[in-house]
């Protein structure tokens, strides 16, 4: 299921080679511009705890340029694809959760 905040990512995407994606759906290399360690970080952490990844990591190529290279390999038969839109849901679930505790925590200090 692509969600609104999903889809906003996913308009970030670039697929580093489609070609490669066609031959092997299991491995999958993207750019994600705009987004730096913060999303980074967190999307490896729930890519990692996925059993259909075999291996997930990020970098970012340079300290100047505003993207981050994503790389997910997953068993064969999983599409790669669909694993990492399912981890950035599962991430913007974590988010809404933070959001929520923040708001409630914010609320009773002002309360008192």
């Amino acid at each position: 299921m692509v969600t609104t905040s999903s889809a906003a990512v996913l308009d970030k995407l670039e697929i580093l080679d489609p070609e490669a994606l066609q031959k092997d759906p299991s491995n999958l290399t993207v750019i994600l511009h705009e987004e730096d360690h913060t999303i980074g970080n967190a999307l490896k952490h729930i890519l990692c705890k996925m059993s259909e990844v075999e291996f997930c990591g990020y970098n970012v190529p340079h300290p100047l340029e505003d993207k981050i290279l994503v790389r997910v390999q997953t068993r064969r038969g999983i599409s790669a694809a669909n694993v990492l839109i399912e981890a950035f849901d599962q991430l913007e679930l974590v988010f809404a959760s933070i959001r929520q505790k923040f708001e409630i925590a914010l609320d009773e200090f002002h309360a008192k």
